[in-house]
């Protein structure tokens, strides 16, 4: 019996840290929310309320991208202080003139998902006094969205994790930016076949743009297949086939605090970095879409 529970407590010690190192043991052992239910009732809002559109955008512009905030109630700062780092990451792009959206790539809380829900929405809130303009905040969800029940102040904040926008040019240019729930480790298959008819209508578009949480590849500090790290390998494989074959412009993605980028058969792979308050140097990614596509990390309050 002893062998037996040291085995357990092993399992679930190594599937429950995060790419952060905090532990939820409770997550690990009980999956509390379903990627096939939350995708469902992402696309039934979808139709509801309908895809948000941006029309008469010039012809060059730019977004900007962060990921892995990982807010709790542990947090030592007051909304929209200096020290609160969503809130210096959206007042950058918010003065930015060339800017008209702003993304969060998953993992914005860590625990305690009403409390610190309430933070972020007050971290993202508009503040006339700082801040230029009221661009959108879009966001997707990660595995510590999950965690502890809080997929559910994620979708009552954001609404949805499996939708696309669109931008529409003066020059009559068309953008697609796609965002996939990958919490769970999978995109799973009813949200596979979603993305599949979104790419089906890529000839459409100038610039195609995924963002989801979960980084695709493996990795030499992360080789793990768990809810915290990465896809199934023949999820993984299948999703860049789907990439590769459809010329997807970037693919956005978090999870493991690291600057990466990669390339698979012409299609750029990009990591966000973390806007993580136990990190010394946080950072985020301004992406410029033009006649191509660029980006560049820039670090917070630089």
């Amino acid at each position: 019996m002893k062998k037996i529970i040291i085995v357990i407590l092993s399992v679930v010690s190594i599937a429950g840290l995060s790419s952060c190192g905090r532990l939820d043991i409770a997550g690990a052992v009980i999956n509390r929310s379903d990627t096939e239910k939350r995708v469902e009732a992402w696309l039934e809002w979808n139709k509801t309320h309908g895809e948000p559109v941006f029309n008469n955008i010039p012809d060059s512009y730019s977004i900007y991208a962060c990921s892995d905030a990982h807010y709790s109630d542990r947090n030592d700062f007051t909304p929209q202080d200096e020290d609160d780092r969503l809130y210096n990451f959206i007042t950058a792009e918010r003065n930015d003139s060339e800017a008209i959206f702003a993304l969060i790539n998953g993992d914005l809380a860590n625990q305690s998902g009403d409390t610190c829900y309430k933070i972020i929405k007050e971290s993202l809130k508009y503040n006339s006094a700082t801040q230029a303009d009221n661009d959108t905040c879009f966001a997707v969800i990660g595995n510590h969205d999950v965690y502890y029940d809080c997929a559910k102040h994620f979708g009552d904040f954001f609404h949805t994790s499996t939708y696309s926008v669109t931008v529409n040019t003066i020059s009559g240019y068309k953008d697609k930016f796609v965002f996939l729930d990958s919490g769970n480790g999978t995109f799973g298959g009813l949200q596979t076949e979603w993305l599949k008819e979104q790419l089906a209508e890529r000839n459409t578009y100038r610039h195609f743009v995924v963002i989801s949480h979960n980084w695709i590849f493996r990795t030499w500090y992360n080789y793990a297949t768990t809810p915290a790290a990465n896809l199934p390998e023949d999820e993984q494989y299948a999703f860049m086939d789907m990439m590769s074959k459809n010329n997807v412009s970037l693919v956005l993605m978090g999870h493991f605090h690291y600057r990466e980028q990669r390339y698979s058969n012409g299609v750029p792979y990009v990591m966000t970095d973390n806007l993580n308050e136990s990190e010394d140097a946080p950072s985020y990614i301004v992406v410029k879409c033009g006649d191509t596509i660029s980006y560049e990390y820039k670090e917070l309050n630089n």
